[in-house]
C-alpha cells in the first residue's frame, strides 16, 4: 500500500493439480523483502481434496508472512486464462504480476519491475528476461528478447505470464483481459491485443523469474487433440497467425519427447499435424526430434547454444533499429 492506503500491486498465481508445486511459487513470492501488496491464490482446482489442499497452503502462510495480504478464491472457469481473469477481478492493486504455480520470482523482481511501471504512468505492459531450468537436466537457460516496436508487429517475445506486469488502469480502460475461449496461447492472443492497440511496452534485460519446464507443463504434458484455439485464432487474427500455431504444435511436441512422454510414433505425428494444420512438418522440426530421440540431453546443448546466439543477434538487430531511429 502507499500513504493514501491504496493497494499499488497485486500477484495472481492461478493453480491447478499441483499443491506442491504451488507451495514452492508462494515462498519466491513471500521472500521478495518487499512488504504490504496482495497475494491472490486462484484455486482452478475440481477435485475437493486439492482445493483443500490449497485453502491449507494459503491459511499457512497468512499465519507465516502476515506483511502480505493473501486471498483465496476458487475458479470455476475451464482454462488457466479464465483463472487469471478471475484473479485479476478479485484484486485491487494498481499493477498486476502475473506468476504461474510452477515458477518462481527471483530476488528483488518485485521491487525491480515495480520501480519500472511507477516510473512511467503511460506504461501498459512490461516483460522481464527470465530463466528456463529444464526438467530433469542441468540446464539453465537465459531467454531475452528486446522489445523493439518495428520488429514486435505480431507478437511480443517473452517467456510467459510470469515474465509479466501490466497497468490495470491501462488494461481495463481499454477491455484487455484474457480471451477465456482460448484453451492455448491465451498470452500470445492478449499480446497480440496490446499491440493492435499501439500500447505502451517495455522489456528489461534481467533475469527476474524462473520458468520450470517439466512434464507437468501444460504446454508439453497435454495432447494437441484438442485444436480449437488454432480456429479461434485464425478467425480473430487472420491466416498469417497459423504459422506461428503450427510452430506451436511441433514445440510442444518435442518438449513431450524431451520429458519422455511421447507415446506416438513419428509417423503418426506427421499425420496428425498434415491432418490438422495441412501443413507439412518443417525440416527444423524433424532435425529436432531426431536429436532428441538420439539424445535429450545433446539437443538441449545445442539448442541451449542456438537459442543464445540468436539471442545475441535479435537484440542486438533491435537495438541498432532504436538508435538508427
Amino acid at each position: 500500500m502507499n500513504e493514501t492506503g491504496e493497494i499499488i500491486l497485486s500477484v495472481v498465481i492461478p493453480t491447478k493439480n499441483r499443491p506442491d508445486l504451488l507451495r514452492r511459487a508462494m515462498t519466491s513470492v513471500a521472500m521478495q523483502g518487499y512488504s504490504c501488496f496482495e497475494v491472490c491464490i486462484v484455486d482452478n482446482n475440481n477435485d475437493h481434496i486439492k482445493s483443500n489442499q490449497v485453502k491449507l497452503t494459503v491459511n499457512e502462510f497468512e499465519k507465516k508472512y502476515p506483511n502480505l495480504n493473501w486471498k483465496y478464491i476458487h475458479s470455476r472457469k475451464q482454462s488457466a486464462s479464465g483463472a487469471r481473469n478471475d484473479g485479476m477481478a478479485a484484486t485491487n492493486g494498481k499493477y498486476i504480476f502475473f506468476l504461474d504455480d510452477d515458477d518462481e520470482l527471483l530476488n528483488d523482481s518485485i521491487k525491480i519491475r515495480l520501480e519500472e511501471m511507477l516510473a512511467d504512468p503511460e506504461l501498459s505492459l512490461l516483460y522481464c528476461a527470465a530463466y528456463s531450468l529444464i526438467y530433469p537436466y542441468p540446464f539453465k537457460m537465459y531467454r531475452y528478447y528486446h522489445y523493439n516496436k518495428p520488429l514486435h508487429t505480431k507478437k511480443l517475445m517473452m517467456m510467459s505470464c510470469s515474465s509479466i506486469v501490466i497497468n490495470r488502469t491501462i488494461f481495463e480502460t481499454n477491455n484487455l483481459f484474457f480471451d477465456e475461449n482460448q484453451s492455448r496461447m491465451d498470452d500470445y492472443d492478449l499480446c497480440r491485443k496490446v499491440i493492435k492497440l499501439d500500447l505502451k511496452v517495455k522489456s528489461i534485460p534481467l533475469p527476474l523469474v524462473l520458468i520450470h519446464m517439466h512434464p507437468e507443463t501444460r504446454m508439453s504434458s497435454r495432447t494437441l487433440t484438442d485444436d480449437s484455439f488454432k480456429s479461434l485464432l485464425i478467425e480473430k487474427w487472420g491466416q498469417s497467425v497459423a504459422v506461428e500455431i503450427f510452430n506451436y504444435a511441433e514445440g510442444a511436441y518435442i518438449w513431450r519427447k524431451c520429458f519422455g512422454i511421447e507415446d506416438d510414433k513419428f509417423s503418426e505425428i506427421v499425420k496428425f499435424l498434415r491432418a490438422k494444420f495441412n501443413r507439412e512438418p518443417t525440416f527444423s522440426f524433424k532435425l529436432k526430434y531426431l536429436l532428441v530421440s538420439v539424445s535429450p540431453v545433446v539437443f538441449l546443448g545445442l539448442y541451449h547454444i542456438a537459442v543464445s546466439v540468436l539471442q545475441i543477434y535479435k537484440n542486438k538487430a533491435a537495438k541498432k533499429l532504436e538508435i538508427d531511429s
